[in-house]
């Protein structure tokens, strides 16, 4: 026991020591809380003067220099301090612009956001709201852009952005930087940035001038898409920097609709709706392009593309139906617009666009016809002869003397005595269980009782049945 105590004796002993040193030495310099800071909390330890204490900002704080972007210098003094004095390590913009990305949405608790502390820090380093400093950056950005230096503008043009948030300059800085992307063949980020101004400033002046760079840029990446080799549309975009890396079609899409909501009333949204409508008609895409066709009749009724918008509508709903087997409500969708057709656009008809709508009629009629053959066929083989005799009887009436009505004529006489519906199986055994208290509740509705020969029974896809 006395040994092992004796051999515990020197560690214990240089325990103490260690603890006795950290006790009797001085504080630490700094305690690192952001990577670009030399000093920790807002006040220094107890005793401390000299650069990065508070008596030393106090009495140098009259005298210090503020660089935007750096910090303070003050003179006597190497290297930059922020707005309490504190030793900063890095240059203040690299290191705030590495931190988060301002265009990012508020999260679920804004005063949890980073770009809440951010702000804070910005302003904390100089890098808060100072308009004359915006406005000196938005003067430099415009003569370099007037000698062609889009790069070197650019810079400026983002720096008079972030000194001025919020404000008229600020608006005419993204205009600005818009611009120099745009002209340097960025296009996607001068989509981008276009995007980011409207959503900023709704009202800006320069709202028609960047709706037709975008205009500009979507017809681009549109024509691009469709003149190049189809089976390179795959591909990733690594070497042309005036596409986007990946879809070029589906981001000149994007374009168009941005040109439809950053302004829903200008000249160019009806012009956007039908671009789209028309890139997915050549994509074949056809369900697409009726919604946009749609869109464009009603919310833009006074469109000069109101008359490609009801042709080339009606074609897409004519390609969009799959046939007897599926829902028919499109081939009604297509009468009403052969109707609005005939009636608006009577006076400016030629006629080969009265020829192209008579054979549309035609298919039209053929289709309606085909599907309402195609319905008393299924009612037939199921032994539903009542439901079958009304189809066969409205064939026969409404298509006169085409081959499917007499044929429907025909099928009429031969199930002319057969009965309505077909008999219940084991109906007996069927009877012995009491109906439902649900069942028995809609069988007393007095309007629902019908006779049991004009009796319809439901079948799937009867989207023409009234």
């Amino acid at each position: 026991m006395r040994h092992r105590l004796k051999t515990l004796l020197p560690l214990a002993s240089a325990a103490a020591i260690a603890l006795a040193s950290l006790c009797c030495a001085p504080p630490a310099a700094h305690a690192i809380d952001w990577p670009f800071f030399g000093g920790g909390g807002d006040a220094p330890a107890s005793g401390r003067t000299g650069p990065g204490t508070e008596e030393w900002w106090k009495q140098h704080k009259k005298s210090a220099v503020m660089t935007p972007g750096k910090g303070y210098q003050v003179p006597g003094y190497d290297g930059y301090y922020d707005a309490k004095g504190r030793p900063m390590d890095a240059p203040a913009d690299e290191v705030i612009d590495s931190l988060v990305d301002e265009d990012e949405p508020v999260g679920l608790l804004p005063g949890l956001d980073p770009k809440t502390h951010i702000k804070n820090l910005k302003e904390a380093v100089g890098r808060g709201a100072d308009q004359g400093v915006a406005g000196q950056m938005l003067a430099e950005g415009k003569t370099l852009f007037q000698q062609q230096e889009y790069g070197k503008a650019a810079s400026r043009f983002e720096s008079a952005a972030d000194y001025a948030a919020g404000s008229t300059v600020e608006a005419e800085a993204l205009f600005m930087l818009g611009e120099c992307y745009f002209w340097q063949d960025k296009y996607l980020k001068a989509r981008d940035t276009f995007n980011g101004l409207v959503s900023k400033h709704p009202n800006t002046r320069n709202l028609n001038t960047l709706i037709g760079r975008q205009w500009v840029i979507a017809q681009y990446w549109e024509k691009h898409y469709f003149d190049y080799n189809k089976t390179a549309r795959l591909r990733p975009n690594l070497l042309d920097g005036t596409r986007p890396t990946f879809d070029t079609i589906g981001q000149a899409i994007k374009t168009y609709d941005s040109i439809r909501l950053n302004d829903p009333t200008g000249p160019w949204a009806d012009d956007a709706i039908m671009a789209t409508a028309s890139i997915y008609f050549r994509q074949e895409r056809y369900g697409d392009a009726d919604y946009q066709y749609s869109l464009l009749r009603k919310e833009y009724p006074r469109s000069e593309h109101q008359f490609n918008a009801h042709v080339l509508g009606l074609q897409a709903k004519l390609r969009k139906y799959q046939g007897a087997d599926y829902d028919g409500a499109v081939l009604d969708e297509a009468k009403v617009l052969l109707k609005q057709i005939r009636t608006q656009f009577a006076g400016r008809l030629t006629d080969e666009e009265k020829d192209r709508l008579r054979s549309a009629q035609a298919e039209v009629a053929k289709a309606t016809e085909e599907r309402d053959l195609r319905m008393a066929q299924y009612y037939d083989k199921t032994s539903h002869y009542g439901a079958a005799r009304q189809y066969y009887g409205r064939i026969a009436q409404n298509y006169g003397s085409s081959p499917v009505a007499q044929q429907a004529r025909e099928r009429l006489a031969e199930i002319g005595g057969e009965p309505a519906r077909p008999e219940k199986p084991m109906s007996w055994l069927v009877d012995l269980f009491p109906e439902s208290r649900e069942r028995s509740i809609v069988n007393q509705i007095p309007e629902l009782r019908r006779d049991a020969e004009t009796r319809v029974a439901e079948a799937p896809g009867d989207a023409t049945t009234k």
